[in-house]
């Protein structure tokens, strides 16, 4: 996730560079590039801040299904891997064991 906000930085800081080039010198190509990148860091910054807060919540996730469930995931596995999470858990409660001789049939 660093590396993704450092990336969203400096594409910021190279619109911003780009976008003064092309005020200085008139150049309407320059500016369609800066526009065109400053639009996509600021999408990538809005992305950026949504599964961040995920990322915030999958521990407090990972926290409750420990506790309820005797489980030891990790953050990372509920943010990751929560819809296999829920699968294997729904396959739990639909899954019929059954033990031992079904017909009863007495051993001699």
């Amino acid at each position: 996730m660093l590396m993704i906000l450092v990336a969203i930085i400096v594409a910021v800081v190279i619109s911003g560079v780009v976008l003064f080039y092309a005020d200085s010198n008139d150049s309407i190509l320059a500016g369609v590039f800066g526009l065109f990148l400053a639009c996509g860091a600021g999408f990538a910054t809005i992305v950026f801040a949504i599964q961040g807060w995920n990322l915030i919540g999958a521990e407090y996730k990972a926290n409750i299904i420990n506790r309820e469930y005797g489980t030891n995931y990790t953050q990372a596995e509920v943010f990751y891997a929560s819809d296999v999470i829920d699968t294997i858990r729904q396959l739990d409660r639909q899954r019929i064991e059954i033990n031992g001789n079904i017909m009863k049939n007495k051993e001699k």
